[in-house]
């Protein structure tokens, strides 16, 4: 989280970041505006030894393991073109519907709010938010958004193999409703490719949406360590307790 805060600040350089990682644990995060206590089970996330992060965007808990992890940073022109302040997510949205469409699977950006559900401390994948990816009706993308003056930040999950189980003990989210809200792709597809093959498909659809030139580099710890205190103390985790 401390990383793609950083990609925030980095991006007022010019260009689109995309960063992709995974995590060394299964690991939650929530979403800025949420309460620790109504968002988590935490007597559960203890017993089971399970970490979690406040995010700087909103949304709800997410279980991130066993996925690839996407953030997108720019203060670029095209994105904020349109007349929706969410006109970022709607492009980031369309790049990996044309990532999943090179897999074979036919995709969809969801056009409804969910104005009850999206008040209600439920997991993340128990429902899709506008914009984001839906494969045979169901949620299969997460993603959330965060705005900084004239840059942007959208950051969210592709699960390749999720918990249902976990996740709603953790976040105490029905499990029936997992079970009939979201995909993960080894539901959708016969055989998984690599990670490396997904992660070289996802940096060819982000090419050729913004028609960019892909340059690779790695972050330093060093250029956000002051984040990574922030992210990893308790006044920010606890915060809107």
């Amino acid at each position: 989280m401390a990383a793609d805060e950083y990609l925030i600040e980095k991006s007022r350089e010019g260009g689109i970041h995309l960063r992709l990682y995974d995590w060394c644990c299964p690991t939650i995060t929530i979403g800025y505006p949420q309460s620790v206590e109504r968002a988590l089970n935490l007597s559960y996330l203890k017993k089971e030894k399970i970490p979690f992060v406040r995010r700087i965007t909103g949304g709800k808990a997410v279980l991130h393991h066993n996925e690839i992890t996407y953030a997108v940073s720019s203060r670029e022109r095209i994105f904020f073109s349109g007349s929706s302040p969410y006109y970022p997510y709607l492009l980031v949205s369309e790049a990996l519907a044309m990532f999943l469409e090179g897999l074979g699977l036919e995709v969809n950006l969801a056009n409804n709010r969910y104005g009850e559900l999206s008040r209600k401390d439920i997991a993340c994948f128990s429902f899709p938010g506008r914009w984001e990816v839906k494969v045979k009706g169901r949620k299969l993308i997460s993603g959330a958004m965060k705005k900084k003056r004239d840059v942007f930040m959208v950051h969210g999950t592709i699960p390749i193999n999720y918990n249902r189980e976990k996740i709603a003990r953790a976040t105490r989210t029905p499990v029936e409703m997992l079970r009939e809200s979201f995909y993960s792709l080894s539901e959708l597809l016969r055989r998984i490719p690599e990670r490396g093959k997904l992660i070289e498909e996802i940096i060819s659809a982000f090419s050729e949406k913004f028609r960019a030139e892909v340059i690779e580099d790695k972050l330093d710890l060093k250029d956000f360590e002051s984040l990574y205190e922030k992210y990893s103390s308790r006044e920010w985790n606890y915060r809107r307790e």
